[in-house]
């Protein structure tokens, strides 16, 4: 079967959340989405085009729902918009890795000091997460919503932004390039403002 044989009927179940037709849809789609995928010659070396698929993936698993063209045409522009962006924000990563930002640094300490400083830089590109609640409260509110995250979003806030570890360090670790380390981590802000703001409106 290939790409071409998607159906709207198929597009249709995966977005209701038909997981298996959404694994199939994603396999029928690898090859045109691979193809597709061109990393510049300087960011080879830390990011491989699997890092951008993979987090696609699992961005596509959250979000299929949403998706409002439900034609095979629709689902190819849309998977195509989402790789496009997934890589632009990784090279983005990556260059500001060559120029870190002191004051993007999460600080540990005690009292969820280094949980009130992700707060901060979430909050900072999300209002919709508000600042509201009292800080314990926020703290709390984040606590739950980095356990509601996918095991590798979870995995990377913990690790770079909650233990302040290097990305170099935990990409090693986990056998995952930097790139795809700062992609992770990347979506799982975004998560994490999403599901912030859900606590806000509530």
């Amino acid at each position: 079967m290939t790409s071409k044989d998607l159906t709207a009927d198929q597009i249709a179940r995966a977005a209701e959340g038909e997981k298996q037709d959404l694994e199939l849809l994603l396999r029928q789609l690898e090859p045109e989405l691979r193809t597709g995928l061109t990393i510049p010659a300087r960011w080879r070396r830390s990011l491989d085009p699997d890092d951008v698929l993979q987090v696609s993936y699992l961005e596509t698993f959250l979000r299929i729902g949403t998706l409002r063209d439900r034609t095979p045409s629709g689902l190819r522009a849309w998977m195509r918009r989402l790789v496009q962006n997934n890589l632009t924000d990784a090279i983005r990563a990556l260059e500001r890795d060559k120029r870190p930002d002191s004051g993007r640094r999460v600080t540990v300490g005690q009292d969820g000091q280094s949980a009130r400083t992700l707060l901060g830089m979430i909050a900072a590109d999300a209002p919709t997460a508000g600042l509201r609640a009292s800080l314990k409260e926020q703290v709390r509110n984040l606590q739950d919503a980095i356990r509601r995250l996918p095991a590798s979003y979870r995995t990377v806030v913990q690790s770079v932004d909650l233990e302040e570890r290097s990305v170099a360090q935990v990409a090693k670790e986990l056998g995952r390039s930097p790139g795809a380390v700062h992609l992770l981590r990347s979506r799982a802000h975004d998560r994490l403002a999403e599901l912030l703001g859900e606590t806000s409106a509530d």
